[in-house]
């Protein structure tokens, strides 16, 4: 039988309910309240939004008035602003120096492809993804895979069958998310490279070049950067281009100028054709942009250039002109190439093809996460509706990465977002006039960011 002074509550537990009991519903929250909302679906924006944050998570979504804000949560006032996802560069060269330069951009993924070599790469994912680092959440391939002789000494080379499934089981080992091969992997060896990616359940990205993209898409690759590979499809006569690709430089300059040479009707069937594979493209048309206008000295003062520090590959266009032998009328070859590039983009878009956006950067004027801006502005150029160059900067690049819970503002997915001065559905370059950036839940300050540079 049970006493009856135990079911008198002792003082001290009254205590503690009385104060658990007084603490706000809302502590921890965040809303975000009164602005515009482009949530990364590909749907039109929403105004009068309401966004309230926990945890790091989005907790709710809803119009002003729609859902209660809890009592003690932090309220901001956004009216007059613009709520997008943090935004995801499906294509980068990651370093060290470029991690808060990203966030200070609302760039909060990166996808990171080719890296100078494994372990670093993986030490920088963890720096980044424990919080010991602030920068991008970061998933990356390692070193490349290649054919032999590798064009970088830092790649995998790979001769046979073996080598190549030992090259993805390396990297599996390591801990990198996707693989990556390069220009000189054969048609033979790519068979053999999927098959074991697939069975460790990884993406395959594919900068190619002995390789023609549909061959690459049918064989299973994930992804094909920076559209390379769509040259030696559409042509009448493909084995120059393939060739060509025994040397690096000679390769690219001569496929950068085949675009120039293309059929209309060729390069809109191999689009269509890519599409239903369901391979993505990762177009960098930033990077195509700033090849055809090296020869431009005011590119290197743009504004942004100022977050690159002097001794880095981005302002390095005096070498890159240096090592490729590139004269007047190569640069002149790349600017006519330019309007079929965009023709291909918006030929693979029209069929249903998934394009993710991607910078390149730190390559030769392409600023880490700037770039992210200017290739959304080029896709718009190239026919984007500018939310749907939004998406490809958004959800799009996280299904590429096969991460669910990026790229897109509904409830349970994370809080990775950007705070706009203006809408950039009626101007994209919009998307550059950052009020604040959330990434994992805290809000960052771009000024103050740059503050610290400055010292």
């Amino acid at each position: 039988m049970t006493h009856p002074a135990s079911r008198i509550p002792h003082r001290g537990f009254l205590l503690v309910l009385a104060l658990a009991s007084c603490k706000p519903s809302g502590t921890g929250v965040i809303a975000l309240e009164g602005a515009t909302l482009i949530d990364g679906s590909g749907r039109a924006p929403v105004t009068d939004a309401v966004i309230l944050v926990k945890d790091g998570h989005i907790q709710a979504v809803a119009r002003v008035n729609e859902v209660p804000v809890p009592r003690g949560a932090l309220r901001l006032t956004l009216i007059g602003k613009t709520v997008v996802p943090g935004f995801v560069d499906a294509h980068a060269h990651v370093e060290r120096w470029a991690a808060e330069r990203y966030v200070a951009w609302g760039v909060t993924t990166v996808r990171d492809l080719g890296a100078a070599s494994t372990d670093s790469s993986i030490a920088l994912k963890n720096d980044f993804n424990l919080g010991s680092v602030l920068g991008p959440r970061m998933f990356t391939s390692g070193a490349m895979i290649d054919g032999a002789p590798p064009t970088y000494p830092t790649a995998t080379a790979v001769r046979s069958r073996a080598d190549v499934r030992k090259a993805v089981d390396q990297r599996a080992v390591a801990g990198t998310d996707l693989v990556k091969i390069y220009t000189k992997v054969t048609a033979d060896l790519l068979p053999p490279l999927v098959d074991e990616a697939s069975t460790l359940r990884f993406p395959v990205a594919a900068h190619l070049g002995k390789i023609d993209a549909l061959t690459a898409a049918r064989a299973g690759v994930a992804s094909l950067e920076h559209m390379a590979g769509v040259v030696q499809a559409a042509s009448r006569n493909p084995g120059p281009y393939l060739r060509a690709h025994d040397e690096f430089l000679r390769g690219w300059t001569l496929e950068e100028e085949g675009w120039a040479l293309l059929d209309s009707a060729a390069l809109e069937g191999v689009a269509r054709g890519l599409a239903a594979t369901h391979v993505g493209i990762v177009p960098t048309l930033v990077l195509h942009e700033m090849l055809s206008r090296l020869d431009n000295p005011t590119l290197l003062s743009r504004p942004g250039m100022e977050d690159v520090p002097a001794a880095t590959s981005v302002r390095d266009v005096a070498g890159l002109l240096r090592r490729s032998g590139w004269r007047a009328g190569d640069l002149q070859a790349f600017r006519r190439s330019r309007a079929r590039q965009n023709q291909f983009v918006r030929e693979f878009k029209r069929a249903g093809g998934l394009v993710a956006a991607g910078s390149d950067a730190a390559n030769q004027l392409l600023v880490p996460g700037l770039s992210l801006h200017e290739e959304m502005s080029l896709l718009v150029g190239a026919g984007f509706t500018p939310v749907e160059a939004i998406t490809a900067a958004t959800r799009k690049g996280a299904e590429l990465l096969r991460a669910d819970s990026l790229g897109l503002l509904t409830p349970g997915k994370v809080a990775d977002l950007v705070v706009l001065d203006a809408n950039p559905a009626t101007d994209i370059s919009a998307t550059r006039r950052i009020a604040f950036v959330m990434v994992r839940g805290r809000i960052v300050k771009p000024d103050s960011l740059r503050r610290t540079w400055a010292k």
